[in-house]
């Protein structure tokens, strides 16, 4: 089986369609996903902030993000505002633990829940209580509320992304199999070519 490591960020509307291209090539091809988080901006005030880049390139951004949404039959809504997603990364990273300890896997089911909510019902994830509700909605024990101002966890969320900034990568969504990477999301099956050529045997 291919693993497949994805650096993401909820703050991404492309993370948000990445979740459901993972989602298609994990029914299609014998792959293990492993979500990574890498905060893009973390430095961004609790309720996030307007963004700097020009008017024109938001405006392509705005217009890619709604056409992968429309090619994988998602609902999208967009902030004007750059998203603080502290909160969410670190509730993931509370529920990888609370699966360690009960066997569940309520991390899995989180993760594309948080990024519905935000991009598919228009809720605001920077605020702690949309992520509490949510991760309630996903079956997570008690006890998130306090672990978003533990700083274990926002801790190993900086890790994650000096991890990721060693290996290179600079943006979300990025693909990472074997000795080969994406950025972005492409074409499907340049995904697909990515597995293949992970999973291919080395010469000797």
């Amino acid at each position: 089986m291919t693993r497949l490591t994805i650096y993401h960020d909820f703050a991404s509307p492309f993370c948000y369609a990445a979740v459901e291209v993972a989602r298609l090539l994990v029914l299609r091809h014998p792959v293990q996903v492993l979500w990574k988080p890498f905060e893009v901006i973390d430095y961004l005030p609790p309720r996030g902030a307007m963004p700097q880049n020009p008017a024109f390139v938001r405006r392509a951004e705005q217009a890619r993000a709604h056409e992968l949404a429309a090619a994988y039959g998602l609902p999208l809504h967009l902030r004007e505002r750059l998203l603080n997603s502290k909160h969410a990364l670190c509730a993931v990273e509370f529920a990888r633990d609370a699966d360690e300890a009960s066997g569940d896997c309520a991390a899995g089911r989180l993760l594309p829940a948080l990024y519905v909510a935000q991009y598919g019902r228009g809720l605001d994830i920077s605020d702690p209580a949309v992520v509490v509700a949510t991760a309630a909605d996903c079956g997570l024990p008690d006890g998130l509320e306090a672990a978003l101002g533990d700083a274990r966890y926002r801790a190993r969320v900086a890790a994650s992304r000096a991890q990721a900034q060693a290996l290179g990568v600079v943006a979300v969504p990025t693909w990472l199999a074997g000795d080969y990477g994406v950025v972005g999301v492409p074409e499907f099956a340049a995904l697909e070519r990515l597995l293949e050529a992970a999973s291919a045997p080395t010469a000797s």
